[in-house]
């Protein structure tokens, strides 16, 4: 009788000690992961993925362009420069571009975004003087047309 009283308490240990595992999430991925938890309750919580951001429609357009550029004085022709304009978005807001070294100033200006055209915006140039224009990107070329207060600039280039 002591023999099965010993067998009983035994097993009566076992089953406390079995039943007695603390449950929870036993995924080290998870977000509710429990280090102490022996037994996995089914209660896991995973992080869902963030989704992939949409692709920067400008993204195309950025680049370096290697461009000639036409400047008109007064309606008579003035020169042609060839030269690389740098096109970036930086950390703008969806419609900007810049536009560095236009004209081949080494200056930077904004343009406005619209599909795959833009415009300039009035912007100083130098001491007094002032210049706005428009363009547009077909495939790989960039062409443009600027105008200050005598001047008028044509250009186009493409992308390299």
């Amino acid at each position: 009788m002591r023999t099965n009283l010993i067998i009983i308490i035994v097993i009566a240990t076992m089953f406390a000690m079995i039943g007695c595992q603390k449950e929870g999430c036993t995924d080290s991925k998870a977000t509710n992961y429990d280090p102490d938890a022996k037994k996995d309750n089914g209660t896991c919580v995973y992080l869902t993925p963030e989704p992939d951001p949409e692709p920067d429609p400008r993204d195309q357009y950025t680049g370096n362009y290697l461009v000639t550029d036409s400047t008109f004085m007064m309606g008579d022709f003035y020169e042609v420069k060839t030269y690389t304009l740098q096109v970036t978005i930086g950390s703008s807001k969806g419609d900007t571009l810049f536009l560095k070294n236009l004209w081949n100033r080494g200056s930077e200006f904004v343009a406005i975004m619209a599909g795959s055209n833009f415009s300039i915006p009035s912007q100083q140039v130098d001491g007094p003087y002032y210049a706005d224009g428009n363009g547009k990107f077909e495939g790989n070329t960039i062409v443009y047309t600027t105008s200050g207060d005598v001047y008028l600039n044509k250009g186009t280039g493409t992308k390299q």
